[in-house]
């Protein structure tokens, strides 16, 4: 009998981390799904019984997301983990000038520092994972705006830069583990964090087309195996190729008239 496989989800409460928790659960994975409230995460995946374990952790805090992770490491009986998803969150549009210094501190808190505390909360299991025969994998959630700098989306846009630069970097680290690190990058995505930012005008312009459900199958994919960067979409597919060959400029100067910045001063 196959032993069953084990995962962490951060931002399990809603969204991207809701819906991969879902489809883990319901491919007989036993989940961690971890959020800041436990009662929430509790409500949030009650349908999926035993198969998921709720925690709660701020993942900026080291210390509690590893206690959290022990804890459920001890509650599943086991000294390995097969997968470890960050998609916890936090995103901001508006002019970069009006954003508050305590916002700052907290995207960057949560989309940065977070996605590393877990990662190194968790190797100690990854590891095991990987010597005891198995493919342990960690997937990070990119975005579509880290592969060029979104006006409006300055510091989110910056922070998911960051997604993509670590992960590319862990997954050369972690190889001499036998730790698979990937990335998946979607576009606009209809979850609760869009929700009245409709009229950004990149969101206007672009839509929202994507599911958190059409995310979290990318997400499984990526566990299992396939690119470093997992884009999503053909459009976005095609939108990156075309960034590749364009001078940096003129890219700028298409973003700033999207964005409503080709104006000047004044």
């Amino acid at each position: 009998m196959t032993a069953r496989r084990l995962a962490v989800v951060t931002g399990a409460a809603s969204g991207i981390g809701n819906a991969t928790v879902r489809r883990l659960a319901q491919q007989g994975w036993t989940v961690g799904a971890l959020d800041l409230d436990r009662r929430t995460v509790r409500a949030a995946t009650a349908d999926l019984g035993h198969a998921v374990i709720p925690l709660a952790a701020d993942v900026s805090d080291f210390r509690t997301v590893r206690w959290e992770l022990e804890r459920f490491m001890h509650q599943a009986s086991a000294t390995r983990l097969d997968l470890l998803v960050n998609s916890a969150g936090l995103l901001y549009m508006g002019h970069f000038e009006e954003q508050a210094a305590t916002g700052i501190e907290l995207v960057l808190a949560v989309n940065n520092a977070g996605v590393a505390h877990c990662c190194q909360a968790a190797f100690p299991w990854l590891r095991s994972c990987a010597q005891a025969g198995g493919r342990p994998a960690v997937v990070n959630l990119s975005s579509a705006s880290s592969v060029a700098g979104i006006p409006s989306m300055a510091v989110y846009s910056a922070s998911k830069f960051w997604v993509r630069g670590f992960t590319e970097a862990l997954s050369v680290e972690w190889s001499r583990f036998g730790i698979a690190v990937r990335d998946v990058m979607p576009p606009f995505v209809r979850t609760p964090m869009l929700d009245g930012r409709q009229q950004n005008r990149f969101i206007a312009l672009l839509g929202v087309t994507l599911t958190a459900d059409d995310v979290a199958r990318e997400v499984l994919k990526a566990a299992e195996g396939g690119p470093l960067h997992r884009l999503v979409t053909f459009n976005f597919k095609a939108a990156c190729a075309l960034v590749r060959v364009t001078p940096g400029r003129w890219v700028r100067a298409l973003l700033a008239v999207i964005g409503g910045y080709a104006t000047g001063p004044g």
